[in-house]
């Protein structure tokens, strides 16, 4: 038996750990350097808040108008970039530095749930989850690991506590101290769940906890044994802290829209059914809209991300099965494991088959699949470290060398459209740049975004102006996210410039706005400038 034979296992360590190195790095260099032009109007939003909090000194704004927003968007990236930008006054940088800071809390969080096994495992899941499979607004990359990464917590508090379950399961029965690994992501779950309770309302607990808890109580009944006090407790402390957080979510902003779920009707369950399933393809970058030649480059990557998701899919399928079949006699610990991480993922598409959720999408709201899909590819990562080893040595070889190399493809090539694909505001930061001279000379109370919302929202970032607004041809202002008199609100004609991207309007030197006449003086990055003459 040759050496590699004997060490291939020691080997493909090596090499997923030097993996999961360069993933990390190569997110905290995205994260550094490319926020600021892959700025969308979501994340732009969300900064705004942000700034605002810190330029108002509170995180109670006073009239902000939470309802055009899902959350109170506490429970992302904004928790450590708040206080790292009260430091720095760095917005995109305090961003930057909390999802690296994130991405080490959940690299921790995965080897915990893998506590004293083989090493194998966690360095496997967590190379297939840092890849950044889809990228751009509402996606698989910006939704975990960059720009605002809305639901790095949210999928990060179902983990935990199936990490806790599985721990805690291991334990000798007893009074004993909890090992201190326990002890402290007991206390990060629980801050955790509480922070996306007050921020999200029960979505996270709806989608994550309840299976969790409900599986387990199952399984426990099934083979009639005594539930660890332990746990028993931490079920408690879950219930009340997530009824404490919705209570204080329903204090400050009424509910959030998580909280307002309602059933699809008869004629549409078909219809969703089926933007449900293409969605979880769509969420990996498994699925298009447009014609790509599978024998090119890019079809060759759809082609490898449509076959990880059936992979994942047959993977979960199979591990709810086996755990199924011998839950009556007893499961081991990573067994339990995996039948708690599979039951995430199957009562979170039953939710969303059943659920009025969609939205812009076509196919459909696919970010919602990712609190069931992440545990799925924590399922399947162990399945695949698993399989090979009942074969030979050589067999062995052939299948991890293949597997390393089908991930390695899958990280390059994402994480290169991540590097290729950023977006560009230099228009708009020219424009910020002329309009941050101009009010240095003349004093100004609004710069109006003619019709577009998304212009606005973004200038407030870039130029760190909160007065940047949109205003509608109707003569009033538009904005979401933000100070409810700004929705609706009335124009001013004074001390205002009027900003019109000529790209979109052909105006010309003059014209009006709700029987004001307004008077061309400057035209900058593709923009006319006006100003109000009676």
């Amino acid at each position: 038996m040759s050496l590699l034979e004997k060490n291939w296992e020691k080997y493909i360590r090596a090499a997923l750990f030097l993996l999961l190195l360069l993933q990390f790095g190569l997110i905290a260099v995205s994260n550094l350097t490319l926020i600021k032009n892959s700025l969308d109007t979501d994340t732009a939003r969300m900064f705004n808040h942000i700034a605002e909090i810190r330029r108002q000194g509170t995180i109670f704004l006073p009239e902000w108008d939470y309802q055009s927003v899902s959350t109170l968007e506490w429970d992302c990236s904004s928790l450590f970039a708040l206080p790292i930008y009260a430091l720095t006054h760095r917005l995109f940088l305090s961003y930057g530095l909390s999802n690296i800071l994130f991405v080490g809390i959940f690299t921790g969080i995965v080897f915990f749930l893998f506590r004293e096994e083989d090493s194998l495992y966690p360095l496997l899941c967590l190379n297939l989850i840092l890849i950044p499979y889809r990228t751009g607004m509402l996606d698989y990359y910006d939704m975990l690991f960059f720009g605002g990464a809305q639901y790095i917590v949210k999928v990060s508090v179902p983990l935990l506590l199936a990490a806790l379950i599985s721990n805690l399961e291991k334990e000798a029965p007893g009074n004993g101290k909890m090992p201190r690994a326990v002890s402290l992501f007991t206390a990060v779950y629980l801050g955790l769940l509480f922070l996306t309770s007050v921020s999200s309302g029960i979505y996270v607990t709806a989608s994550g906890i309840f299976p969790l808890l409900a599986v387990y109580l199952v399984y426990k009944f099934v083979k009639w044994e005594k539930i660890p006090p332990k746990i028993l407790l931490l079920a408690a402390s879950s219930v009340i802290l997530v009824l404490a957080g919705r209570f204080f979510n329903q204090a400050i902003m009424g509910g959030a829209k998580g909280d307002r779920m309602i059933f699809c009707t008869v004629p549409q369950l078909f219809a969703n059914a089926y933007s449900c399933f293409f969605g979880m393809f769509e969420l990996f970058g498994g699925a298009t809209l447009d014609l790509v030649p599978i024998l090119s480059l890019d079809g060759l990557v759809l082609l490898a991300k449509c076959c990880l998701v059936i992979l994942m899919l047959v993977c979960g399928l199979l591990t709810a099965a086996k755990c199924i079949r011998k839950m009556p006699s007893g499961l081991s610990v990573p067994e339990l494991r995996g039948l708690l991480l599979v039951s995430v993922f199957i009562w979170n598409v039953f939710i969303l088959l059943l659920t009025d959720t969609k939205a812009g999408s076509m196919t459909y709201e696919y970010r919602y699949h990712l609190i069931g899909m992440v545990p799925l590819l924590c399922v399947t990562g162990t399945f695949l470290a698993d399989c090979p080893r009942k074969l030979s040595s050589a067999q062995q070889n052939i299948l991890y060398g293949a597997g390393f190399c089908a991930v390695l493809f899958l990280c390059v090539m994402s994480h290169k459209v991540v590097f290729t694909q950023a977006k560009n505001h230099s228009d708009l930061e020219t424009l910020c740049a002329y309009i941050d001279g101009y009010t240095q000379e003349y004093a100004l109370d609004y710069i109006y975004m003619y019709q577009s919302s998304r212009d606005s929202e973004l200038c407030r970032v870039l130029a760190g102006n909160p007065f940047y607004l949109c205003l509608l041809q109707e003569g009033t202002t538009c904005a979401y996210d933000y100070y409810k008199y700004y929705a609706g609100g009335p124009m001013q004609t004074e001390n205002v410039i009027v900003v019109v991207d000529d790209r979109e309007y052909e105006i010309g030197e003059d014209f009006e706005i709700a029987g004001h006449h307004l008077e061309k003086f400057d035209s900058v990055a593709h923009r006319s400038l006006y100003y109000f003459i009676d």
